[in-house]
């Protein structure tokens, strides 16, 4: 490799590093935004004063409790960007050990299967892992992000599949009920 290709290759891969810390912090922030608009008011934590109140008959007093269902919250929507980082950014510790062990096994077999560079389980102590050049190294952590992405691509399609699937079932279910309901009538 030449000077001017090495020194245009660390200047790609910090402009890649820095794109991805800040597509990181983007999608940070708006997870962190949608989560703060979703949050309720903070509710006044002193008691308050009981108010007087006329004796009622007892007929007009209710005979239970009301339903606690009827004054439940509504269940907050899932942030799906927020969901896609957390997956990505969980993966990343596997990714990054699967693609060395990808990288060391292909290395391996390009050697001609060389006992010096085989893969981590089967290397011996004077292994060659020390020895990784930094484009070997940013090669490897940018196929393990590449990985992460997929992984949370994938599980964000699956994720909204299920949402959409449940939504159906719901609106089949308040259908079927209201045809129930009215055949009744």
């Amino acid at each position: 490799m030449t000077r001017l290709s090495r020194r245009l290759s660390r200047r790609l891969s910090r402009r890649l590093s820095l794109l991805l810390a800040i597509l990181v912090l983007a999608l940070a922030s708006l997870g962190a935004e949608d989560q703060s608009a979703q949050t309720p008011p903070a509710q006044s934590t002193q008691p308050a004063a009981p108010q007087p109140s006329a004796p009622q008959p007892a007929a007009s007093q209710p005979a239970a409790a009301p339903d606690s269902a009827l004054f439940a919250l509504p269940p907050k929507p899932e942030n799906p960007f927020l969901r896609f980082e957390i997956v990505s950014l969980g993966a990343f510790p596997i990714m990054i050990f699967y693609t060395g062990f990808v990288f060391d096994l292909s290395l391996y077999i390009t050697n001609g299967f060389n006992s010096y560079y085989a893969p981590w389980p089967f290397a011996s102590t004077s292994s060659y892992s020390a020895d990784l050049p930094e484009s070997d190294r940013e090669a490897r952590i940018l196929a393990a992000l590449g990985g992460c992405a997929v992984v949370g691509t994938i599980d964000a399609i699956i994720h909204a599949r299920k949402v959409k699937r449940a939504r159906l079932l719901e609106e089949a279910g308040e259908a079927s009920e209201a045809a129930m309901s009215s055949r009744g009538n």
